[in-house]
């Protein structure tokens, strides 16, 4: 395989490869009492992005544990103030470092109506009082179908909703290779499907992983 297109599927785009995001967000708008908490959990930058929009800001006045970089980065550029990110970007490491280190901490979690991780379980399960509060949700973006990737892309997908509205969207073609951004969303695919997960957490150094991919 020589150059193949190199396509990213998640909602932001990157230089040097081809944008085709698959999904995009709704917001939750509600009223909620930040006082109520000591911290606030992110487990991704639409997280942040939902309850800034809807809070005016308000969430600032807390703390927020991150579960990666890209998230703690995020938190930072609106203004907020970073506590602590998981030593590794997994909801299970986040709730169980958090569980040892914040013992006493009442925790509020926006987070997407559907989720992938079973992290405020795994914090109840520890003894750490965690609220839940649904603040966005995801859709899948409809494309023509002369965007779908050409044979042989390398394709990255960086959470399993993408996985899933580009299967019901796009199908699969046994020449596609796929690029998974963490565990979870290389669980999405089904059986079968060639699917490499990422020695990188950034979307920036997996584009260049897979180009790496690409031509070799």
């Amino acid at each position: 395989m020589k150059n193949s297109l190199v396509y990213l599927l998640s909602p932001t785009p990157a230089k040097g490869v081809c944008h085709l995001p698959m999904i995009e967000f709704r917001h939750i708008p509600q009223k909620i009492d930040f006082s109520s908490y000591d911290g606030l959990i992110f487990t991704s930058k639409q997280g942040v992005v939902a309850l800034d929009e809807m809070s005016g800001g308000e969430w600032k006045e807390r703390p927020a544990a991150a579960i990666g970089k890209m998230t703690a980065q995020e938190i930072e550029k609106r203004g907020g103030k970073v506590l602590y990110v998981a030593s590794r970007a997994y909801g299970d490491v986040l709730a169980r470092e958090l569980s040892d280190r914040f013992k006493s901490f009442r925790w509020l979690y926006p987070r997407p109506r559907v989720v992938a991780s079973k992290i405020a379980s795994d914090l109840r399960s520890a003894g750490i009082e965690v609220e839940e509060r649904v603040v966005y949700e995801t859709v899948c973006r409809k494309h023509e179908s002369d965007s779908k990737p050409k044979e042989g892309a390398v394709l990255i997908f960086t959470s399993p909703s993408i996985v899933k509205c580009f299967l019901e969207q796009f199908g699969w073609e046994d020449s596609y290779i796929a690029v998974a951004i963490g565990k979870k969303t290389s669980e999405a695919f089904p059986e079968g499907k060639r699917c490499v997960v990422s020695p990188f957490q950034s979307i920036e150094e997996t584009v260049s992983f897979a180009k790496s991919l690409s031509t070799a």
